[in-house]
């Protein structure tokens, strides 16, 4: 039995991921991660949902025990959407945030007067490795995005994906448990329910 825990931080699309795990063809239990919540050692993997700050969500974060929190990011599997992203990187320029040092590199706003900001809309991905993860996604296909903020990350071993918005910057990142996508996979239809699926079986 695959057991899935999504944090509830109050804000995010925790109703439209939540709809869709129980949509999945997978014999699955999901639990809501928030304060209260004590079931830890029974999750496999967690998912992160992705909008506010990364200032939001690692205040939030320090409502938790935070040596638990530790503990399961280093041990199972996650689901990092958006801002769910963001926080494992050193630190991010909203906010002047310090963020949770898993990844080197950090996370800068878009800074140009050509587009608008923030991206807001569907917008392809450019896969320029395979894996698992991205079974059934192409090279090209469109997912949904929301962020004014993106990673800034020298490092190409672990970028599975990039995404243009005037500037190409990374989309999507696999790195040991770390599953981390900008863009909305719960927002996206038929494609990002491919990425959810494809989380549940890796």
């Amino acid at each position: 039995m695959l057991n899935i825990g999504v944090f509830d931080f109050n804000f995010g699309n925790l109703k439209s991921i939540i709809q869709i795990l129980n949509n999945l063809p997978i014999n699955l239990n999901l639990y809501i991660i928030n304060k209260n919540f004590n079931n830890f050692e029974k999750l496999n993997k967690i998912i992160i949902p992705g909008q506010g700050t990364p200032y939001t969500l690692i205040k939030e974060f320090l409502k938790f025990d935070f040596i638990k929190i530790k503990n399961l990011f280093n041990n199972v599997k996650i689901l990092g959407i958006c801002v769910g992203k963001q926080i494992f990187y050193e630190k991010s320029d909203e906010l002047n945030t310090k963020c949770l040092n898993y990844l080197e590199n950090f996370v800068s706003s878009f800074n140009f007067k050509n587009n608008k900001i923030p991206n807001i809309g569907w917008n392809k991905i450019y896969i320029i490795k395979k894996h698992k993860l991205l079974n059934g996604i192409k090279s090209g296909d469109f997912f949904y995005f929301s962020h004014t903020f993106y990673i800034i990350n020298k490092n190409y071993n672990f970028i599975y994906s990039f995404s243009k918005y005037n500037i190409f910057y990374p989309s999507i990142f696999i790195k040991n448990n770390l599953f981390l996508v900008q863009f909305h996979p719960e927002k996206s239809f038929k494609k990002g329910y491919k990425i959810f699926y494809n989380f549940c079986f890796w």
